[in-house]
């Protein structure tokens, strides 16, 4: 298959690559290592949402980042558009691009002047938003996290993390709640994120669809009931409030049980006052995959 180039070639060693099996797949590969300047402004502009949004844009930085979005196939993996990496790491994977990316090789001081990062990764990628259209009555016989006004990037990203690692696909977010695809958020879903379906939606609404109706709805709680000690169905929806103020009162015709983590300190008066969110997440959707088991 031919192979489209963007400029000429000069140095021997990028006509050797171009005869390897390693740019086999037909993609426009750049050798010219400056990124453009009209390219650099979009990549630096992608750190707001008002951009993504108009654009349908994010970048995806990092090796175990990239990696992940090129070796899952979910419906709800993200489309790479076009990637910008170092000799390093098209050497090492530039033989996996599939048909129809565009690829350039640039320099890590290049890359250094658009990341979104402290400390810039050998690769980045501009990729498409997904469309997530949410069908409530597919969430019938799932694990749902439904999630209120988080604010926290670092938290949302953990809470994708954990969700993957659990098998829970199905994620709802208020429209008030942090940008999955916001460069701190990405990086803390650890390539999470091209498995996961995360829909911002007015949560209200769906636990009022018709589908919904037998679905039993948990809410988490400092003063709930002790999640251990309380009979648990296997396919839920558990919801959680803001870090701070909590899950707010507009879901209590729709909760079924209202749960609590117990705290193991509080018989010798000291121990912290509450659980980070993302680690509440991870106790309860452990649970409910052990009861399931």
């Amino acid at each position: 298959m031919d192979l489209l180039l963007n400029g000429s070639f000069k140095d021997a060693k990028v006509q050797i690559l171009m005869q390897s099996k390693l740019f086999s797949s037909l993609h426009i590969f750049n050798n010219d290592a400056m990124i453009s300047i009209s390219k650099s402004k979009l990549i630096r502009s992608l750190d707001r949402k008002k951009i993504r949004e108009q654009q349908k844009l994010f970048v995806v930085e990092g090796v175990k980042m990239m990696q992940e979005l090129l070796n899952t196939s979910a419906e709800s993996t993200p489309e790479i558009l076009e990637i910008f990496a170092i000799e390093e790491w098209i050497e090492r994977f530039g033989g996996n691009i599939p048909e129809g990316i565009d690829l350039n090789e640039t320099t890590e001081q290049e890359l250094r002047k658009v990341s979104h990062l402290v400390t810039p990764q050998q690769v980045l990628a501009i990729v498409k938003i997904p469309d997530q259209n949410l069908d409530p009555a597919k969430l019938s016989d799932e694990i749902v996290l439904g999630l209120e006004a988080i604010r926290d990037p670092g938290n949302l990203g953990t809470i994708v993390r954990t969700a993957d690692w659990f098998g829970i696909r199905h994620i709802l977010c208020t429209p008030d709640s942090v940008d999955l695809y916001n460069p701190k958020v990405v990086q803390a879903t650890m390539g999470a994120m091209a498995r996961a379906n995360v829909y911002y939606t007015d949560i209200e609404q769906v636990l009022g669809d018709s589908s919904m109706k037998n679905k039993p709805v948990y809410g988490t709680f400092l003063g709930g009931k002790n999640i251990y000690e309380t009979t648990l169905d296997t396919a839920p929806l558990i919801l959680f409030g803001n870090e701070s103020k909590g899950l707010s009162r507009q879901y209590d015709s729709y909760i079924k049980e209202r749960l609590s983590i117990p705290s193991f300190s509080s018989a010798d008066g000291g121990g912290s006052e509450s659980l980070n969110l993302a680690s509440s997440v991870a106790v309860v959707c452990s649970e409910i995959r052990r009861r399931g088991q």
